[in-house]
């Protein structure tokens, strides 16, 4: 059986007001929240990540900061911070990473796409037409859901799009998706086989432990019921849960390691 390590790879952070974390409740507080994308390293030692990361922070920092003001800022020292210096850190280099699995299609999560020339990107089928065809422009409001990328997929990168099912239980040897919505109308979470188990990437419908622990669904939400009924399947097929955003991820697995080589 084919298995991956994973490790956790902080680049931002943001404090937020408590009902964005947790679905109309903890109305007097701010929470701390981390930004992460993982990097997956398979038996062979090919690379491939979970979600790209923000490539330029101030070119989400407006819409941030009107939605939550200053005091919900990112911040992200572009210096120090940024994806490809991290992943210079790792030993990455992008031309060589071979899969990119996006989670959904919000700025912070496939921005940096164009930085992975040589990259497969794994995409919900259904949250991708759903993404260009929305309900409603108001539920992918630009530069949320960054233009620009969404054309590379669409235009010089589409050989390398992969659009998956609903259910896509092998999309590559020892890793899988199936689609949760809840957060965004793309959302989809990802099974990684390791040698500890399961490892359940859940997208942001899962923002921390504590809203699959209490069962309480997220607050930044498109539908609420899919929340539910993503935490309900996670519970019951995960050996390891990597929620994205979540501070306490790294206070289980110092140094970012969910699980080594």
């Amino acid at each position: 059986m084919t298995t991956y390590s994973i490790k956790a790879i902080k680049y931002c952070e943001q404090t937020v007001p408590g009902p964005q974390m947790f679905f109309m409740s903890r109305w007097e507080e701010w929470v701390d929240v981390d930004f992460l994308f993982f990097i997956l390293r398979r038996d062979d030692g090919k690379v491939a990540l979970i979600d790209t990361g923000i490539r330029d922070v101030a070119e989400i920092q407006p819409l941030v900061e009107g939605g939550v003001g200053h005091r919900g800022r990112f911040r992200m020292d572009m210096k120090t911070q940024s994806v490809p210096l991290l992943l210079q850190k790792e030993g990455i280099d992008p031309a060589e990473v071979e899969y990119i699995f996006i989670s959904h299609l919000h700025y912070d999560h496939c921005s940096n796409a164009k930085l992975f020339p040589n990259a497969k990107f794994v995409v919900s089928r259904t949250g991708w037409h759903l993404t260009l065809d929305p309900p409603s422009p108001a539920l992918t409001p630009d530069i949320l859901f960054p233009r620009d990328i969404l054309a590379y997929f669409a235009g010089e990168a589409r050989d390398r799009l992969i659009l998956v099912d609903d259910e896509a239980p092998e999309i590559i040897p020892g890793i899988g998706a199936f689609y949760v919505g809840g957060h965004t109308m793309c959302c989809q979470a990802f099974t990684v086989q390791t040698k500890k188990g399961l490892a359940v990437f859940p997208s942001d419908t899962i923002f921390y432990y504590e809203n699959l622990k209490k069962n309480h669904p997220i607050g930044l939400a498109v539908d609420i019921k899919q929340c539910y009924q993503a935490m309900d399947r996670v519970r019951k097929i995960a050996d390891i849960v990597v929620p994205p955003h979540d501070p306490v991820l790294l206070q289980r697995f110092p140094n970012g390691i969910v699980v080594g080589d």
